[in-house]
């Protein structure tokens, strides 16, 4: 295994998208079933993504989470990205620019934000409840919702970094 861990599929080139097109979360092109899921609060980033068909996405992330850098270009969207948990799909990464996703990240965010330094040792469990139709603009989006349902020590499946889940989170469905 490489230092720099580029290259190969596995846990670090998985990833997870929620279309608002279908009103549904897609994993290796196929719609998956995403009723809870543990968030990696500690690769959560921040920042301008451009996504194109057929292309790789062109990241510029912030220097600091939240603090706005520089719009590359007209063509990039504000994002995020963050590494993803469950039983369904084991560990991914969720990275969007799009209008409705952003919107039901940031809705939920907040409450888990200010409840991480009261739960440094363990990782937020996100229920997804459905999502809701919205005008934005000229077209329409669904923003997915989302509610936080407990802090758990993270599953081992999270990898090293992660401490490993005690018998007390072994009822956790995500």
């Amino acid at each position: 295994m490489s230092i720099l861990n580029l290259s190969g599929s596995g846990e670090g080139g998985s990833f997870i998208r929620y279309m608002p097109s279908t009103n549904a979360w897609m994993a290796d092109g196929a719609e998956v079933e995403m009723k809870e899921m543990v968030f990696d609060l500690s690769t959560l980033r921040t920042g301008w993504g451009k996504m194109a068909e057929g292309m790789a996405p062109d990241w510029q992330w912030d220097e600091r989470l939240g603090v706005r850098g520089n719009r590359p270009s007209p063509e990039h969207k504000r994002g995020f990205s963050i590494r993803v948990y469950s039983k369904a799909t084991g560990l991914r990464e969720w990275s969007t620019t799009g209008t409705g996703p952003v919107m039901g990240f940031e809705a939920v965010i907040d409450s888990i934000w200010s409840a991480k330094d009261a739960n440094a040792d363990k990782v937020p469990v996100v229920a997804f409840k459905g999502s809701k139709p919205i005008k934005v603009g000229k077209g329409s989006t669904r923003v997915p919702e989302f509610e936080l349902k407990k802090w758990i020590v993270a599953p081992a499946e999270m990898g090293a970094a992660a401490p490993a889940a005690s018998a007390e989170d072994d009822d956790t469905v995500f």
